[in-house]
């Protein structure tokens, strides 16, 4: 009989401890409860926290288990996770500078019970300054010059801890704090600076922002010609507070001395080069030229190159004429073509001479602003064209002088555009397995191409002029290229 009611006890017991009571009623689910680290957090002044937070919590459930957690800023909103920690970004209400932040968490159990009372964990929290540096290009080159004329560019890149749209504006200055900052607004990332006078030796620039070169309202003063310079920035977030002022790297800014510049794309021999066109300018009469050395390296990086091709171009346009001299030609006339439209908008006059290989494509897309229609393709069989020792360029007008030959090079002829005119045609050879033969086909190797008004604005050489003085008679030479026809004084 004992043992009849203690299996009666046992099953009583067993009934009342299930979620269900024996009559069929089901037991009220408990809900969780919800715990943080801490609740409060007190600290004033500098010593709060950054706006960048990280928060733990857990929970526990009577009679089931932690689905997940709630969390909210208001009591109002929530949104649901399954972590039990994270890190979270304050955004501080704009015009002020600390916040009593407080998160709430709830827990959900696994029945979608929450905790009615929840954690609560408040932190007192500060803005924290925005950071900035300067971004250079990379590459290698990297076109990062140490000297320029006066058209410069300079990118930065900043960051907020309380998020990046929390910065509001960047102010930069040149060279001097004392002077009036000038706001670029938090959208550029990018300036091009560019001389507005270039006979004073301190001078105002206008501001090109971003890749879209939009005008900035005001311009930026201080830029010091014929001497080093350094832009000077900081961020500025919405709440005012500054990062501290970045300074650029040096760069020496040079004043333009004359309307006509020389540029120098050769890589090696650039002194010898330069001297050639020097001398012989001097000797017809042209004294007054500046020089840019636009393939020159020292260590990793170009030095006068400059950091883009739309800064390049604005160096260009403020000359009235070019005088081009190279031996790569993929180098100067890709160059050349992507960063001379405002000179030639602008009236400019060029001469270029650079050795044209027979290894280049007939067809370049480089050549269309050219005097150049097209090259003249290999026959089949010949893998070169090229000038002789002793061959002669045989002037298309009356009045040029005979040129000779002092060495084997590349001597690729071409066609010429509509309307341009033959200046020389060459004695040229091809070569092959053949052998060496005579050419007689197409062999123009330098002509001109006239502007709206007739006067001619390019002259194009497809050999290097200083292979061709066997006569002795470059002056003569220089004399009808840029002075009779370019009309540089």
């Amino acid at each position: 009989m004992f043992l009849v009611r203690l299996s009666v006890v046992l099953t009583l017991l067993i009934l009342f401890s299930c979620k269900e009571n024996p009559f069929g009623f089901p037991v009220e689910n408990k809900a969780p409860e919800t715990y943080s680290v801490t609740d409060t957090i007190i600290r004033y002044g500098d010593n709060r926290f950054t706006t960048t937070i990280t928060v733990s919590w857990w929970g526990d459930d009577p009679d089931g288990y932690i689905a997940g957690y709630e969390l909210s800023v208001d009591k109002l909103n929530w949104e649901f996770t399954t972590k039990k920690d994270s890190s979270f970004t304050v955004k501080l209400p704009q015009g002020t500078d600390t916040l009593d932040f407080v998160l709430y968490i709830r827990s959900v159990d696994n029945r979608g019970l929450k905790d009615p009372n929840p954690a609560f964990i408040y932190y007192p929290v500060k803005n924290s300054p925005p950071a900035i540096s300067f971004v250079y290009p990379s590459g290698n080159p990297a076109r990062k010059p140490i000297s320029t004329f006066p058209v410069i560019r300079f990118s930065w890149s900043a960051s907020d801890p309380d998020g990046d749209d929390n910065i509001s504006h960047y102010e930069v200055f040149i060279n001097d704090t004392t002077n009036q900052a000038i706001v670029i607004d938090h959208v550029y990332k990018t300036i091009i600076l560019e001389a507005v006078d270039l006979i004073q030796n301190i001078v105002d620039c206008n501001i090109y922002q971003g890749n879209n070169l939009n005008v900035h309202p005001q311009k930026i003063s201080g830029l010091k010609l014929n001497s080093l310079n350094e832009l000077l920035i900081r961020a500025v977030d919405k709440v005012g507070e500054k990062s501290p002022i970045e300074k650029s790297y040096s760069i020496f800014v040079r004043k333009p001395q004359s309307t006509t510049l020389l540029v120098n794309a050769y890589s090696s021999s650039i002194e010898t080069r330069e001297d050639f066109y020097k001398s012989n300018l001097n000797a017809c009469g042209i004294t007054n030229f500046d020089i840019l050395r636009v393939n020159e390296i020292t260590g990793s990086q170009y030095t006068q190159l400059s950091a883009d091709n739309a800064t390049q171009e604005k160096v260009f346009a403020l000359f009235e004429n070019i005088i081009w001299f190279g031996k790569d030609i993929d180098y100067s006339m890709s160059l050349a073509q992507k960063t001379t439209s405002a000179f030639f908008n602008n009236g400019g006059k060029m001469f270029m001479a650079v050795e044209i290989a027979s290894s280049i494509d007939d067809q370049a897309g480089y050549l269309d602003f050219s005097p150049v229609d097209s090259l003249v393709s290999l026959p089949k069989g010949v893998n070169n064209f090229r000038i002789e020792t002793d061959s002669v360029l045989i002037p298309a007008i009356s009045g040029w002088p005979v040129l000779k030959s002092t060495k084997i090079s590349n001597a690729r002829p071409f066609y010429e555009e509509q309307g341009a005119i033959s200046l020389y045609d060459a004695k040229l050879v091809k070569t092959g397995s053949f052998g060496k033969a005579a050419w007689e086909g197409k062999s123009t190797v330098m002509a001109k191409k006239l502007d709206n008004n007739g006067s001619t604005n390019f002259i194009i050489c497809s050999l290097e002029l200083h292979n061709v003085n066997g006569n002795s008679n470059m002056v003569d030479l220089f004399s009808k290229i840029f002075k009779d026809e370019l009309k540089i004084k």
